[in-house]
């Protein structure tokens, strides 16, 4: 009589829900298990739902950036390019949530190969691979605090917002506590979220446990990942010309949630 063998377990489930309770036992799975697609499935599920939580407000603070544009314009014919650009792009924006899984791919991938210059340059042991399937896990975290705080926007309702500011006002970063400052201080501030800062410390246990980096070396790994994409979305952070009727504007750089 024979026996069933044991069910197989299933890795990388377990390292999905460990990376978020035990991210120790996760990150030592994972350097030995390389194993990514839970965490895929889970962080484009999240993202697609904070996609479409978040798109009445996003649409309506598009709409009123378009009105903007529009009175903003010197001549007729710029400011019917104005509106023609805006109608595709409020078209586009409204199936955004489609991409999110591409963006998700987008990320993880810069991330990596960040981890992986870090890896090469302060002598740790890790491969791409195990720096994907890492990362990757870590990106759960961040779909979390953007579904979050897509949360805050639809709880608060599109008649809440008259621009990018008020989404500032209204986050869970730093830049909630000077919505007025220079906006590219207010674009890197926005960098500063709860749940950016637990991917901070995820990140630098993830080479310690997987490149075998030491601690300080882990954390300068884990820091580039976190200021190289805030000090470059702060660069490109840009004030759009004022309206000439009155409207105040508002700013172009994108919000953390």
């Amino acid at each position: 009589m024979t026996t069933a063998p044991p069910p197989q377990e299933n890795a990388g489930l377990s390292s999905l829900v460990e990376t978020i309770v035990a991210p120790a036992s996760a990150f030592d799975r994972l350097a030995e298990k390389q194993t990514w697609g839970w965490a895929f499935i889970a962080s484009s599920i999240l993202t697609i739902v904070a996609a479409l939580a978040s798109g009445p407000v996003q649409q309506h603070i598009a709409r009123l950036m378009t009105e903007q544009r529009i009175a903003a314009a010197v001549n007729p014919q710029q400011a019917a390019a104005a509106k023609t650009g805006a109608a595709i792009g409020l078209k586009i924006s409204a199936f955004g949530w489609v991409f999110s899984p591409i963006g998700i791919l987008v990320l993880v991938l810069i991330a990596t190969i960040i981890l992986l210059l870090c890896n090469a340059i302060l002598g740790g042991k890790a491969t791409f691979k195990q720096l994907w399937c890492a990362s990757m896990n870590v990106f759960v975290v961040v779909a979390i605090g953007s579904l979050i705080g897509s949360i805050v926007l639809a709880l608060r309702g599109p008649d809440a917002f008259t621009g990018v500011m008020d989404i500032y006002r209204n986050s869970l970063s730093l830049a909630a506590l000077i919505p007025s400052a220079n906006i590219k201080l207010i674009a890197f501030l926005a960098a500063f979220t709860p749940f950016t800062l637990w991917v901070l410390w995820l990140n630098s246990l993830l080479m310690e446990r997987v490149a075998r980096l030491t601690a300080p070396k882990a954390w300068a790994a884990a820091l580039a990942v976190f200021l190289i994409p805030a000090i470059i979305g702060a660069a490109f952070a840009v004030q759009p010309p004022a309206a000439t009727n009155g409207v105040p504007p508002t700013t172009s750089a994108s919000a953390s949630p």
